[in-house]
């Protein structure tokens, strides 16, 4: 297929939301969205309530949006044009480019070409498909540090890097709860505050996240009152208490099902985190990746279409685009950003070597005085990446370590997001976005091997994606969680439990093809079998594609239902084998997973043969509605998240 001229003429439009907000910073950027790109619109970007909602769940959608063309191989000329829709500094791999493209060919060959072009075609007929500037969707970047580890971990270095701003801070989160973790967050905010009185110039701050309530009946962006700030539920810090700061607070849902499940922060347009984790605390295992480069622009851009309303005051930053940094990007414990509670790895390498031993006697390979592991102890790590531990005393306290990136060039990026959608019921047309579009060209034209790490996964494209992609040989490995939000996902209509999706898709295969399919019960690395996630014991909430080794999707969504149907997420696309390996390689020397796979009937059973026996028992019938619908009111009044 060929990339249309209606989206080449968007992705190298001069205009964009951030220039267009610059240019008229008393406006509002959700206003501006409406007409920047009139002349392709297919609908306007909403603000609404609930009634909005009811009367957009009256139309069907448009049979544009879904529509495949015949299948057909792209040409050389083809995959030059996608290369050329993107600010990608170098040349994206033939994967990168092909999974961006599969949208709308259904050849499975030569998949290394289509994934770009695939996302792109989500443009043609609504240009904010992917809740960005088409000139800024496809980028290009570094990721400096990678944390695949418990909350505190990933808030500590939220904390250093909102201490360190000197302009402005933009934060999102989901789900905010007072907690250990939200109290970190206000020490920060108060540590900025001081610091900025001391220079004698203010921080803007801008802050989201998504507790519904009565006043979203007429408006989804509702600014947050003092009254709610210091509430028991939230417990931010008074603006009286914050002289050094602009402080401003949005409350974001689109009623009734378009939760805003972001979370990404990003400081004076110089870094980027996005995070899977929400501000609260949780037994989880959760990943965040810090960002530099021009991709930092896109998820400013993206921050402002989110936060919709006008800004008082605006970002100061608005018209100062991303620079880079004078001495160059900087990785790992070099960075200037990076956490002073992660030390160098001894404490870690100790910390290893007990953790394998607790998994009865299982080794992934030994590890050196230095923390780094020895490559020829090890059959399946031997890359000599340092193990850094952070200042914690026993296995309890500390479950892993930030994985440090060896330094490498900027790579291609693009970010792949998908705007709320708040009608009941999953249309064909809710998946006419970019994050969907990756998603399901991964699966489509990996030539290898699919690896997917998702606390939950029952929408029904990516179960159908997964089992096609085994039936043409691919061998697909899937880390799940057992119990995660059987509740919730056992309502109707949400795909139902991870026990119940892995029995069903086995179950359609045959005795071949499951060969294909590796499915796992998220372990931890302190554990010898999986713990049903609703002991609140051990979780994991990680949210991670690779495709072939070489091109990774991470970030806010995941395989869910209401992740791929509803709610507004954040993701990039990441088209480095190098930094693949490193997120993979970290996800195995903190878990377990690895060792406790399912039998091809869907079922764990432990090394006597026995299933496990805390299972929740939820499944979709009635008690599963009367759990799920239990656990969607705890969410509303702030008592739970996801």
């Amino acid at each position: 297929m060929t990339v249309s001229d209606k989206v080449y003429s968007l992705t190298h439009s001069q205009k964009t939301l951030t220039a267009a907000f610059a240019a008229s910073p008393a406006s509002s950027p959700g206003h501006l969205a409406k007409t920047l790109y009139a002349e392709h619109h297919k609908k306007s970007i909403s603000s609404g309530g609930y009634l909005e909602t009811f009367m957009g769940a009256l139309q069907l959608g448009n049979a544009n949006e879904t529509r495949r063309i015949p299948p057909s191989e792209p040409t050389q000329a083809d995959l030059d044009r996608a290369a050329e829709c993107g600010n990608f500094g170098s040349r994206p791999s033939d994967i990168f480019l092909k999974v961006s493209e599969a949208w709308q060919t259904c050849n499975f060959d030569s998949f290394h070409k289509k994934i770009y072009c695939d996302v792109l075609a989500t443009l043609d007929t609504n240009p904010w498909a992917g809740v960005v500037s088409p000139p800024l969707l496809g980028s290009r970047g570094v990721v400096n540090l990678s944390i695949i580890s418990v909350i505190p971990d990933i808030i500590q270095h939220h904390y250093d890097c909102i201490v360190r701003a000197e302009s402005e801070v933009f934060l999102a989160t989901n789900f905010w709860q007072a907690s250990k973790s939200a109290s970190k967050i206000c020490e920060a905010l108060l540590e900025l505050s001081r610091r900025a009185m001391k220079r004698g110039k203010k921080v803007v701050v801008k802050m989201m996240y998504d507790r519904a309530n009565l006043k979203m009946l007429t408006e989804s962006h509702v600014i947050v009152d003092d009254a709610e700030m210091v509430s028991d539920e939230v417990k931010l810090p008074k603006r009286s208490d914050m002289p050094g700061i602009d402080f401003e607070l949005v409350n974001f849902h689109q009623p009734v099902f378009g939760t805003f499940h972001c979370k990404f922060m990003i400081v004076d347009r110089k870094i980027a985190l996005l995070n899977s984790n929400n501000i609260q605390d949780r037994p989880n295992m959760e990943m965040m990746i810090h960002l530099e480069g021009p991709i930092v622009d896109s998820l400013y851009d993206t921050a402002l279409i989110s936060w919709f309303r006008p800004m008082h005051p605006p970002l100061p930053l608005l018209d100062s685009r991303y620079r880079p940094p004078e001495e160059g990007y900087k990785f790992g414990m070099e960075n200037e950003y990076a956490t002073a509670w992660i030390l160098d790895g001894s404490k870690g390498a100790e910390l290893f070597q007990t953790l394998q031993q607790g998994a009865g006697g299982r080794h992934d390979g030994e590890v050196d005085k230095r923390g780094k592991e020895d490559p020829a102890s090890s059959e399946s790590l031997g890359t000599g990446v340092p193990f850094i531990s952070g200042t914690y005393q026993t296995i309890t306290e500390h479950l892993n370590a930030g994985d440090q990136p060896d330094t490498h060039a900027k790579c291609p990026m693009v970010l792949v997001n998908r705007a709320p959608n708040g009608s009941p019921g999953n249309p064909a047309s809710g998946l006419h976005n970019t994050q969907d579009a990756a998603w399901l060209a991964g699966l489509k034209y990996a030539q290898r091997k699919v690896f997917i790490q998702s606390p939950t996964l029952n929408a029904v494209p990516v179960v159908e994606g997964i089992l096609n992609a085994v039936r043409r040989g691919i061998e697909c490995t899937l880390y799940l969680d057992v119990g995660f939000n059987d509740g919730g996902e056992a309502l109707p209509g949400q795909g139902g439990t991870n026990e119940e999706v892995s029995k069903t898709m086995f179950a359609q295969l045959t005795d071949e093809e499951k060969e294909k399919l590796q499915l796992y019960w998220y372990t931890g690395k302190d554990q010898i079998k999986p713990i049903n996630a609703s002991a609140q014991k051990r979780n994991c909430h990680v949210k991670l594609m690779i495709i072939d080794d070489s091109v990774g999707i991470v970030g806010n969504g995941n395989q869910d239902t209401q992740s791929w149907y509803h709610s507004q997420e954040v993701n990039v696309m990441v088209d480095n084998p190098t930094v693949c390996q490193e997120w993979f390689d970290g996800i195995r020397r903190n878990q377990n997973t690895h060792l406790h796979k399912l039998e091809k009937d869907g079922i764990y059973r432990d090394t006597d043969g026995n299933p496990l026996t805390d299972s929740t028992g939820v499944g979709s019938g009635f008690r599963g509605v009367v759990k799920g619908i239990q656990g969607s009111i705890a969410r509303v009044r702030g008592k739970g998240g996801f």
